[in-house]
């Protein structure tokens, strides 16, 4: 009877060690934990092995799998796992410790004979440790006997540090891109560049997204998007370049005016005082006018406006005209322009208290006539339907060290420009054709689909230096 009892124990004390590793065996696949020790891993993950291996031709069957050099993020991977041409049904996915193995609704060779599909992993794939992917990875393989080799790469430009989806769309079929989903698709990597490989011959349509909720449409009104000035004819094994896209941000909180961001102010000793101009800045051209913010104590306005004073290094006073922004904020300039090369001084008292006076100073001095320069350039332009002589070109130079921000417009119907009178400072350039000639940038639409105007971000800085002639700047506008 003894032995039965120790018997019946060993037995009961062995179920339970078989349940609790059971338990314990589907908590740690239920939920992925990183493994302990070692130093703090802040690398992203690699794939090692991928089956079939890419540009396989001949592909028959419904999976495909990867290998990893370390545990991933299942859900990531899911989210990032994309196919073109869009494979239809559920796809379901199988894990192994650190690999995948992805299956197709129906074999892949019945579903599309003779496709060459494309297989890519977005930059939402992450290890368990939280590490994503820098930029987007693919491979292709094909259920014929051939692959196709078309590509068109490019650049984004006005996304931030967004992660941009590129979406192509077949003009042979419908486009309806808040509809159907693209027949080729991509992100752009850390630097804002794309490409779209092993794309078949045809016709498309490239649109460039903020894809939030990650479902290959574009939700109108809502995603900051992008699109191109015009379409694109793919070539088999040849690649498109320079097909750049500029993006309209959407939903975004309203773009201050630089010269009212208060952010990029100077403050005084006090914080009472913010200005738009450095004390003793020597970049303060005659024409411009300098905004004074009240951070305390703000004085009224008629106080204020019979107090300041500005002055010049001889003592002559200058006459001052003001514009309120709103009772923190005025912008001041003087009425007869001030003098170059000259030093100014602006001062005024704050009521900081009932027997308390602030005395507000702010010098400055005025650039010389020797502090601007010249820039001296071409215009081409590979449109055929427009003609640079009879097409308005608008070319703007922004100076983003300056503060407040100082931008020039041109304007250029000539395949020559020169333009002189530029301050002495390092610039960006934007120029673009105003093929609807309203003076503004326009970004078209992806619905109703109308194209952008054709545009050109230089792709290095432009420095002016005073008394110096910048030359051979090219404006080519590219298609």
């Amino acid at each position: 009877m003894k032995n039965f009892h120790s018997i019946e124990n060993v037995i009961n004390l062995i179920t339970r060690v078989v349940i609790l590793m059971v338990f314990a065996g589907f908590c740690s696949c239920a939920n992925q934990q990183p493994p302990g020790g070692g130093d703090e891993d802040k690398t992203p993950p690699k794939v090692k092995i991928i089956t079939p291996k890419p540009n396989s031709v001949n592909f028959r069957g419904n999976t495909i799998s990867f290998e990893f050099n370390e545990y991933i993020d299942r859900r990531s991977f899911q989210d990032a796992f994309r196919t073109s041409p869009q494979v239809k049904g559920d796809i379901e996915f199988s894990w192994g410790a650190k690999d995948v193995e992805v299956r197709f609704p129906k074999d892949l060779d019945k579903v599309d004979a003779n496709k060459t599909f494309v297989v890519t992993v977005s930059s939402a794939l992450k290890d368990i440790r939280g590490n994503a992917i820098t930029e987007p990875f693919s491979f292709a393989f094909s259920t014929g006997s051939m692959i196709d080799m078309g590509a068109i790469s490019g650049k984004v430009y006005g996304a931030g540090k967004n992660v941009t989806s590129i979406f192509a769309y077949d003009l042979s079929k419908s486009y309806d891109p808040t509809l159907n989903l693209p027949d080729y698709s991509t992100e752009t990597n850390s630097e804002g560049n794309y490409t779209l490989t092993n794309m078949s011959a045809g016709r498309y349509r490239l649109l460039a997204v903020i894809d939030d909720d990650r479902n290959l449409l574009y939700t109108g009104e809502r995603e900051s998007y992008g699109v191109l000035p015009y379409d694109i004819d793919v070539l088999d094994s040849a690649t498109k370049t320079n097909a750049d896209l500029n993006m309209k941000l959407i939903g975004a909180v309203e773009t201050v005016q630089p010269e009212l961001d208060i952010t990029k102010y100077f403050k005084d000793s006090l914080n009472i005082v913010y200005t738009s101009i450095e004390y003793n800045s020597l970049t303060v051209l005659p024409e411009q006018s300098i905004f004074i913010f009240f951070n305390r104590h703000k004085p009224t306005r008629e106080y204020f406006t019979q107090s300041l004073k500005i002055t010049d290094e001889n003592g002559t006073p200058e006459r001052v005209v003001y514009n309120w922004k709103n009772d923190s904020l005025v912008e001041i300039f003087s009425a007869n322009r001030f003098a170059s090369n000259r030093k100014y001084n602006i001062t005024f008292p704050i009521k900081t208290g009932i027997d308390t006076i602030y005395n507000f100073s702010l010098q400055f001095r005025t650039v010389s006539v020797n502090s601007f320069g010249e820039l001296k350039g071409r215009v081409s332009s590979e449109y055929t339907e427009f003609v640079i002589t009879d097409q308005l070109v608008k070319i703007e130079l922004t100076a983003p060290a300056l503060i407040p921000l100082l931008k020039y417009s041109f304007e250029s119907r000539d395949t020559v420009f020169a333009y002189k009178n530029i301050l002495d400072a390092s610039y960006n350039l934007f120029s673009y054709i105003d093929k609807n000639n309203n003076s503004s940038y326009d970004y078209g639409n992806p619905l109703p689909f109308d194209y952008s105007e054709p545009f050109v971000f230089y792709p290095t800085p432009i420095n002016i230096k005073g008394g110096w002639v910048v030359e051979n700047v090219n404006i080519n506008f590219v298609r």
